[in-house]
């Protein structure tokens, strides 16, 4: 076996999500960790970052899909390389003129990710 070269990337992705569960890691870091798996998986993958196997973990994930990251506990916004925001996603929702404001009007969703991101909140 070639290190996993024989493997597709959506499988790949998948055998690091299974070394992450079997090492109970304390910290994960997931960048686009969905990118190249099918929906069924992308649903089964948000179900376990999200259910008690990482219960304990922190979470660093690197997303362009906002409903991916939409009822996360903090979101950190860059541009070009540097920290522009930081903070819930209800609150980063909130401010007008915003950069995830912003990005989540571009989204054609941003009802749905305002509902989302207060529906976390009340969590």
């Amino acid at each position: 076996m070639g290190h996993g070269q024989n493997l597709s990337l959506g499988q790949r992705q998948l055998v690091a999500m299974a070394r992450a569960l079997m090492r109970r890691s304390h910290l994960v870091i997931l960048d686009e960790a969905t990118a190249a798996v099918d929906f069924e998986n992308d649903s089964r993958i948000q179900g376990t970052i999200r259910g008690p196997e990482f219960a304990d973990a922190t979470l660093f994930c690197i997303a362009h899909r906002l409903r991916t990251i939409i009822d996360y506990d903090r979101i950190l916004v860059l541009d070009e390389g540097k920290i522009v925001e930081f903070d819930t996603p209800a609150a980063l929702i909130q401010q007008e003129g915003g950069y995830f404001r912003e990005l989540c009007e571009n989204s054609n969703e941003f009802a749905l990710l305002q509902k989302l991101a207060q529906s976390n909140k009340a969590k």
